[in-house]
């Protein structure tokens, strides 16, 4: 189970890249431009107004308090920014919450290759502005009672800040995930559960979320970005990751351990496939589990060996030195086999009906990623080139 905070900043990261592709970008560009129109609207009223009470105070003053004029604007623009600033993230969201489910939507079909069992069109999501906007305020209704205990606190140095921090990271986490979460119908109840059991991936997305938010113009493509992460957190971590299919994701099978690649992230995954943790997520199990069955497999499985290497490099931190066992290993290596053509194409994460083209992109899109050079493994790195060569023969 993925509690790293540091996997939840990823998804919000990667909910960036996913936004910037084909199909996606509409969801971001038409919410913008209407914020954009909206705000400048107003910029502009608010000029005129401040002009004409402006006018009507230099007329009633007298002449030497001309200078005035120059105080009054530079303070105007500057309480215009500070307003503009705090608001336009605010009503983007309103303005941009129909079309939020959409997003997730989208974004979930891309990654997964599958359709939602009932797809959502832009007639349905018109159609659903009121019961969106309902769902907006139920939600802002339960921050608001959730935060009056964290408010109080606040009152606390040091450590009331950092609670309140903590409470709007919580509360983002919330906002966001609502979307793809509701696509599958599941309750607010089920949903603040799924979130709470991996706390902390989900505090990190929520509190990168809120780092990000203050700053300027970025905080503009927040929302879909976020929304985008959120799902793909989803389908990676929330909805289970024995259901998730995707020709972005590639596996790596040994005997004891299935590895799996994603390709938009870069983040290592898997199960376990022998043994009393069959079947469990190698995210589920605790670090010291994990060396406890990489000292078993240096004994008699070389290469389930080096996939752990792997995992435990990449996802857990936890570095292997040379590892005299599993070079000096009693039971030899099983003589090598080349290859299936299925296996490979599992590593590439690409389909049957894959030109070369699509291979060597897949290749090379992989090898730029897990190279060793660039903080990867020699293991992975072998099966990569190794499944290229299959194919490409």
């Amino acid at each position: 189970m993925a509690t790293n905070p540091l996997s939840g900043a990823g998804y919000l990261l990667q909910g960036i890249r996913l936004i910037t592709r084909p199909g996606l970008r509409r969801f971001v560009v038409v919410p913008l431009a209407v914020n954009v129109l909206i705000f400048a609207a107003a910029i502009a009223l608010g000029v005129r107004v401040f002009e004409n009470a402006l006018a009507t105070l230099d007329a009633r003053l007298p002449s030497w308090l001309g200078w005035l004029d120059w105080v009054l604007w530079p303070l105007f623009v500057l309480v215009l920014l500070v307003v503009v600033f705090n608001l336009f993230a605010l009503v983007a969201n309103l303005i941009a919450s129909p079309f939020n489910s959409l997003l997730a939507e989208k974004v979930e079909r891309m990654l997964t290759e599958r359709p939602l069992c009932e797809g959502s069109t832009l007639a349905g999501v018109m159609s659903d502005i009121v019961p969106t906007l309902v769902e907006e305020l139920r939600k802002l209704l339960y921050a608001l009672v959730l935060g009056i205990p964290f408010l109080l606190l606040l009152f606390v140095p040091i450590v009331g800040q950092i609670l309140w921090f903590l409470y709007i990271a919580w509360v983002l986490a919330v906002q966001y995930s609502d979307y793809p979460m509701g696509n599958h119908g599941m309750k607010f109840r089920e949903m603040r559960r799924r979130l709470g059991q991996q706390r902390g991936m989900s505090l990190g997305f929520g509190a990168s979320a809120a780092m990000l938010s203050m700053v300027p113009l970025v905080n503009f493509v927040l929302m879909p970005s976020a929304v985008a992460g959120a799902t793909a957190m989803w389908v990676r971590e929330l909805k289970g990751a024995s259901n998730y299919q995707s020709p972005t994701r590639s596996r790596v099978a040994t005997r004891c351990v299935l590895l799996e690649i994603d390709h938009l992230s870069g983040r290592i995954g898997g199960e376990v496939l022998v043994g009393p943790d069959a079947g469990r997520s190698l995210d589920q199990i605790p670090t010291e589990d994990l060396v406890e069955m990489l000292e078993t497999c240096y004994a008699g499985d070389p290469e389930s060996a080096e996939a752990l290497e792997v995992y435990l490099d990449r996802e857990r931190g936890r570095k292997t030195e040379e590892a005299p066992r599993r070079r000096n290993a009693e039971t030899p290596r099983a003589p090598i086999e080349r290859m299936h053509p299925d296996e490979a194409r599992a590593i590439l994460g690409i389909g049957l009906d894959a030109v070369p083209q699509e291979v060597r992109s897949a290749h090379r899109r992989l090898i730029q990623r897990l190279h060793p050079d660039r903080g990867g493994s020699d293991y992975l790195a072998s099966k990569i080139n190794e499944a290229k060569q299959v194919l490409s023969d």
